[in-house]
């Protein structure tokens, strides 16, 4: 009988990395582990079309915060203007709600913005530990959708796609977007090999395959519905506008803000 150490073993062989994975969180509690993902936060209507919309209009950069009390402190300590919204309507104490279509009739050429809003800022602080957060809406598809995949196939991590939903509940308006940006990520992958698709976001590409018009899908939706009764049927028009910008808000710290063309800094 051998000894042990007079086995021959073959040599060992290295396991491979773990295949990358393309996911789609249905909210953000859903998430899960995230520090070794990209995360694409989406909140259709409307935080983060608001996001791209103030970039558009010449914002230096944007601030967000969790909750209302921290994003007033701030911008009343720094003179920026605070953005955000209660129940749809601008909060008590702020200079401007959370309209996209009000904002794009407005100059915020120098001058940073604070928002805080009920569900998109929210969802965005949740998953702060992801290696990088994107922030996407129906109208910067594309463009965020290849900084994502880019950054993405560089440094090996996976792709969360992070619906923010309205006050803890699922939102078909966030599930039909990020169905979108997976039908763009397929559209981005071209010859590389796809990661592991998840079920979530195969769901999701084919709600998104299902509709030909963005804006009547949404208008079946719940939220939809709210703000429509609130006054902000005009939002939700402006909100499924389909690859109109090519901003691509990235969450970064406040030194960064100067190498990063559209900067949103977390306020904690």
């Amino acid at each position: 009988v051998k000894r042990v150490e007079d086995v021959d073993y073959p040599p060992s062989i290295p396991c491979p990395p773990p295949s990358p994975t393309l996911a789609v969180a249905l909210l953000p509690q859903l998430a899960g582990g995230v520090s070794n993902s990209i995360c694409i936060v989406i909140d259709a209507l409307r935080a983060t079309t608001v996001i791209a919309t103030l970039f558009e209009k010449g914002c230096p950069r944007v601030y967000v915060a969790g909750s209302h009390v921290i994003a007033k402190t701030f911008a009343r300590e720094r003179g920026y203007t605070l953005c955000g919204e209660t129940d749809g309507f601008v909060a008590p104490g702020f200079d401007y709600g959370n309209s996209p279509t009000e904002f794009s009739r407005l100059d915020f050429t120098e001058k940073p913005v604070v928002l805080s809003t009920s569900n998109g800022t929210k969802a965005i602080a949740m998953v702060s530990g992801a290696k990088r957060i994107y922030l996407g809406s129906a109208l910067n598809r594309m463009a965020v959708s290849e900084a994502a995949w880019r950054e993405a196939l560089q440094i090996g991590a996976n792709l969360m796609i992070v619906c923010s939903g309205t006050l803890g509940e699922f939102t078909l308006e966030d599930a039909t977007v990020a169905g979108g940006y997976v039908e763009a990520l397929y559209g981005q992958a071209g010859a590389w090999e796809l990661p592991i698709v998840k079920d979530s976001a195969i769901a999701c590409r084919r709600l998104w395959q299902s509709e030909s018009n963005l804006l009547r899908g949404i208008m079946e939706g719940n939220h939809a519905h709210a703000l429509a009764d609130r006054g902000f049927g005009e939002d939700i028009g402006f909100c499924s506008r389909v690859d109109t910008l090519s901003h691509v808000p990235t969450l970064v710290s406040e030194a960064e803000t100067e190498t990063v063309p559209c900067p949103v800094i977390l306020l904690t």
